[in-house]
């Protein structure tokens, strides 16, 4: 069963990529033009945004929206977008603790601005709601973990795409243990 939160999440992507639509047909050739551009990582129809922006508002179909929101947060398919959402915790903000505003914590909207921090300057990365944040070890037990918890390293310190599902599982399972 979905939690709220990714239901509510996944209702706003939806939205998104309806109103992608919207821009694509919107008969102005400037927002339709920004909204094809968006659409050319789709191969064929893709091809289409930059040959036939028109046509393309006459092919271009609502799962074809959902196809480009999910490339944009980083999925393949709107189907990954949507198991990487019923991943995160059902309460958007359980990998984030009271006392956590203390130390440094880099915030972003993207993933992959979360990943490249993360390699570049280490810690712990984190989602929040639909957002990512990277922490210092230091902000780990106010989750109630260990920082030094083996099965951090087994999902590359990385929560939001850990590279082992059953290491997540275990360190989600822990989190809030010794919260009050």
């Amino acid at each position: 069963m979905r939690d709220r939160g990714e239901s509510d999440r996944l209702s706003t992507l939806r939205a998104r990529a309806r109103l992608l639509l919207r821009q694509l047909r919107s008969g102005d050739l400037e927002r339709s033009a920004a909204a094809a551009a968006r659409f050319r990582p789709l191969g064929t129809l893709g091809a289409l945004a930059s040959s036939d922006p028109t046509r393309l508002a006459g092919r271009a179909r609502l799962k074809h929206a959902l196809t480009v929101i999910a490339l944009e947060h980083g999925h393949p398919s709107w189907r990954s977008l949507k198991a990487a959402l019923a991943a995160v915790p059902a309460d958007g903000d359980a990998w984030y603790a009271r006392g956590m505003g203390a130390f440094l914590n880099r915030w972003f909207a993207r993933y992959e601005d979360a990943r490249a921090s993360l390699e570049i300057e280490g810690g712990y990365l984190l989602p929040y709601h639909n957002q990512f944040f990277v922490c210092e070890g230091g902000a780990i037990p106010l989750l109630g973990l260990d920082p030094d918890d083996p099965d951090w390293a087994r999902i590359g310190r990385d929560c939001a795409r850990p590279a082992d599902r059953a290491a997540y599982e275990r360190l989600r399972r822990g989190v809030g243990r010794a919260r009050a």
